[in-house]
């Protein structure tokens, strides 16, 4: 009977626990690169949305003229952005946003709309 036994081939625990290390070392450095990437998704689409929004108040005041303000939503937050007429510029960027969870920081410098 113990013949039978050494013959059998499979796993002993010690191999088993190697791999389910090395599987936690992997898990280890992929989870900060994957928040790392959902920041910075929810970064961009918050630019992108803020972008968007300034560029149709923009519109919306060369076609009638007197819309100057209007509230935009920008991931589950809204913004308030405020057209200058006599130069152009857009106030109302600047602020925190909740976009898919994460909190986003958002400026508005040189016509240039970052997020962080």
């Amino acid at each position: 009977m113990n013949k039978q036994r050494r013959d059998e081939d499979g796993f002993t625990l010690v191999e088993l626990l190697i791999v389910v290390a090395i599987i936690a070392i992997l898990a280890a450095i992929a989870m900060p690169q994957f928040a790392q990437y959902r920041q910075k998704a929810a970064a961009s689409n918050a630019a992108l949305s803020l972008t968007g929004c300034a560029q149709d108040l923009n519109a919306r005041y060369a076609d009638d003229g007197t819309t100057t303000t209007k509230t935009y939503t920008v991931g589950s937050s809204s913004a308030t952005l405020t057209l200058n007429p006599s130069d152009g510029t857009i106030t109302g960027v600047d602020g925190s946003y909740t976009v898919k969870g994460l909190t986003v920081t958002c400026a508005l410098n040189n016509n240039q709309i970052t997020c962080t």
